[in-house]
């Protein structure tokens, strides 16, 4: 299948081509922003699908794989689907540029564009495979994040299989895109358990992970929040890993104020359950360390305009932002703060801010944020080495960097499988109670799992710089 589209610009095509990525502004060139225009920089731009009132576009996540300067762009996309698409600037009549696009959809594209469409999608046949569903954002905001999630779980499945499967049958993965919607996570949730997955990993937003809860309750099987989330309690078989937002202050809040040399925080994130448990969070762990909070500001999610939100922080006396946003709209919300000047007032903490996110921003939005994860890809563990080496043998030098999110959807699929290799065969419900008292050498050191929603890990605190992070050897 092919998918294609064209535009028409009152410019040459060296000038389209020079202004490629700039975000010049709706409709420019299929909207599409890069840092620079380089072989290696990571794009996104808007693919149209359809036309008349049955049209709409998806966003494409990728990077810049090949340049003909004037002439062509290659650009190799993870999300929503892999592929590969080219961008040619062709000289058209009168001074105009004909931009055409052209990307080839395999299958995997097909299916999640039927999906999108509403057309119902083929049930898996019974294969005898040990099946593990994970729910990822393939789309909307927090795809930013979770980009290369899907990837980090093919690869951690390639393992087990290689090594004999589980409970003597091979283990398959099967994916479903939440769209950034907890409706929509809802319904692939159902999809994926009634395509017989054993095991649902998540790497969502706390909102499609709370939706999800509730509409598979009393399935009874294992229901993993793989990534960084608020936290909360719920039954045996809901597990909560990841970082939690008092234990990432607890770890950066006294380091950060002792390098800028400030103390009053401005709070801004996203108006639904991870930022506001993140923010009762530094409620408490901020005062407790001499800090001031003078203000804070909820938007609603998928919110790309921040322009109030920064004159309300500028006018507050602050100077540190706590930021808790989430994927596409902390890229907003960073590089709008650049543009604003309020680097220049204000240093910032970003719960959210692992790999993915910084590249989408660029180096120079990024540069000087802060942070505080379990992962970084720099951290010098035999098994995070590995890890990096057989990622891009496996997907290549395009593929994107290895994050904390997916690291973490990696992980808790070892995990999962060391709890069903344990039990050497039960039910799910058994499974769940192994899960409990795990303990594993992963990429990002060693972890235990003390009941179902507590991951104990090391956390690592560290800054933004040209090309990835400077990590600082700071345990929580």
């Amino acid at each position: 299948m092919v998918l294609s589209a064209e535009e028409s610009i009152a410019a040459t095509p060296g000038e389209v081509f020079s202004l490629f990525g700039t975000g010049r502004g709706s409709g420019w060139v299929f909207d599409a922003e890069c840092d620079r225009l380089a072989v290696g920089s990571a794009v996104t731009f808007n693919l149209p699908v359809g036309r008349g009132r049955h049209g709409h576009t998806v966003q494409i996540l990728g990077r810049i794989s090949g340049i003909v300067p004037g002439r062509r762009i290659v650009v190799a996309h993870d999300e929503p689907w892999r592929g590969r698409l080219r961008v040619a600037f062709e000289p058209a009549a009168a001074g105009w540029t004909t931009v055409r696009l052209t990307a080839q959809v395999e299958d995997g594209g097909v299916e999640w564009l039927a999906r999108r469409c509403g057309w119902p999608a083929a049930e898996p046949e019974d294969d005898g495979t040990h099946r593990i569903g994970l729910l990822t954002s393939q789309s909307g905001p927090a795809a930013v994040s979770t980009i290369g999630c899907e990837h980090l779980a093919e690869l951690a499945v390639d393992e087990l299989n290689a090594e004999g499967g589980l409970d003597g049958s091979r283990v398959r993965l099967l994916v479903g895109d939440d769209a950034t919607s907890p409706e929509v996570g809802a319904m692939e949730a159902r999809r994926l358990l009634r395509a017989g997955c054993r095991v649902l990993l998540g790497s969502v937003t706390s909102a499609t992970f709370t939706a999800v809860q509730h509409a598979v309750e009393g399935e009874g099987i294992p229901l993993v929040h793989a990534v960084i989330n608020e936290g909360g309690a719920g039954p045996g078989h809901v597990f909560r890993l990841g970082e939690r937002p008092a234990d990432q202050l607890r770890a950066a809040a006294t380091p950060f104020m002792r390098h800028t040399g400030a103390r009053h925080w401005f709070l801004v994130g996203d108006d639904y359950s991870w930022s506001h448990g993140a923010h009762a969070a530094a409620r408490v762990v901020l005062p407790e360390r001499g800090n001031v909070i003078v203000n804070e500001r909820y938007v609603p999610l998928g919110t790309r305009d921040f322009t109030r939100v920064i004159e309300d922080i500028m006018r507050s006396g602050a100077d540190l932002v706590l930021s808790t946003l989430a994927g596409a709209d902390e890229v907003a919300f960073q590089k709008q703060s650049l543009e604003m000047g309020l680097r220049d007032r204000c240093r910032t903490l970003s719960l959210l801010l692992d790999e993915s996110t910084r590249e989408r921003m660029g180096d120079r939005a990024a540069a000087g944020l802060w942070t505080s994860l379990g992962y970084f890809q720099q951290l010098p563990t035999r098994r995070n080495k590995e890890l990096l080496a057989r990622y891009r043998e496996a997907f290549g030098r395009w593929a994107p960097p290895v994050s904390s999110m997916s690291a973490a959807v990696y992980e808790a699929v070892l995990l999962y499988a060391a709890a069903v290799r344990n039990l050497r065969g039960g039910d799910q419900q058994g499974v769940a109670g192994e899960l409990r008292r795990l303990r594993a050498d992963l990429p990002r050191g060693d972890v235990e799992l003390a009941g179902p929603h507590v991951l104990r890990q090391r956390l690592h605190l560290a800054e933004a710089r040209p090309g990835g992070f400077r990590v600082f050897d700071t345990p929580l």
